[in-house]
């Protein structure tokens, strides 16, 4: 794993996050693709920097607010000799000591989930759509493409950066899909490549849309249906091998459920187990569910007609 890029200066820098530029790229791809595609649509192109900016800005906003619902048991907790197990960490920095602190995992580099920062990513959209009065759903089916290409590049953003995205330990052998984790929170114990694995998938369906679904001529607000669908099914399908909390245990769950410094995550990884679904699995049940009442309702699978 690289988490930076280092570059000797005298300001005793660390150097550049390879998460960081791997989602710059991403965002650089998407401006590439959406304005061409807007284009092709004949819908209007000067609009893709705003729908760009504000798909950061809620990608950002929205993964943070997320993260702090993952970690909430971690950071409201009563911890002997503190008083105030709500208000403690809202007036400290760093939370009680030993555990996340509030606001600082909150204006942090890292920590940042998905599905999270495309809710709130939809949501200003939506809002600039609706000020704008453009055609949501033309609009939504443009943006599917470069949505699938970006989510594909940062997803290969958290491996190489040793993010925790990762898999608990597997006796497995699969080139690329099980790697020896030496990441944050080193442990050398083989896990499952999760982030990889999510990464081709992406890849996979942005191929799709790309290159053949957004050429058929499907009813409006179809790509969009269909890219709800498909990416529901691919995240809730990686949780299954991915270190995530249930949020209702339906078995009882691993001794140890939050991740441990690095001197403990061996144990952690090798007697972690799948006990019930994740925040991130209701979610994705519930994008599919979506997705699927969209295609049913307004009859999604058939074309428009053309004058030819």
């Amino acid at each position: 794993m690289l988490d930076r890029i280092p570059i000797p200066n005298p300001f005793g820098w660390e150097g550049l996050s390879t998460f960081s530029l791997l989602m710059m790229l991403a965002f650089l791809v998407g401006s590439y693709l959406l304005p061409k595609e807007l284009e092709r649509k004949k819908l209007d192109p000067s609009h893709s920097d705003w729908l760009i900016f504000l798909g950061i800005l809620g990608t950002l906003v929205g993964a943070k607010i997320f993260f702090i619902f993952e970690i909430w048991d971690q950071v409201f907790i009563d911890v002997p000799g503190y008083d105030g197990k709500y208000t403690y960490p809202l007036t400290h920095w760093n939370g009680f000591p030993g555990h996340p602190g509030l606001w600082s995992s909150l204006f942090s580099g890292g920590g940042l989930v998905f599905f999270g920062g495309l809710l709130f990513g939809w949501l200003f959209i939506t809002l600039y759509f609706r000020h704008h009065k453009l055609d949501i759903g033309a609009y939504y089916d443009a943006v599917i493409p470069a949505i699938s290409m970006g989510y594909a590049i940062g997803r290969l953003g958290c491996f190489v950066s040793g993010d925790g995205c990762y898999g608990f330990a597997t006796d497995a052998r699969i080139p690329f899909f099980v790697f020896d984790f030496h990441g944050a929170h080193p442990s050398g114990v083989p896990v499952w490549n999760t982030p990889v694995m999510e990464s081709i998938m992406a890849f996979g369906y942005f191929a799709y849309f790309q290159f053949w679904a957004r050429y058929q001529n499907f009813r409006k607000w179809s790509i969009g249906a269909q890219f709800l669908i498909i990416h529901g099914f691919a995240r809730l399908i990686i949780e299954f091998l991915r270190v995530n909390k249930a949020v209702i245990p339906f078995i009882d769950p691993p001794t140890l459920v939050n991740i441990p410094d690095a001197n403990g995550n061996p144990t952690f990884l090798t007697g972690y187990y799948w006990h019930g679904f994740s925040q991130s699995q209701y979610i994705s049940i519930a994008l599919i569910l979506f997705g699927v009442y969209l295609m049913v309702s307004k009859k999604l699978w058939l074309k428009e007609k053309t004058n030819a």
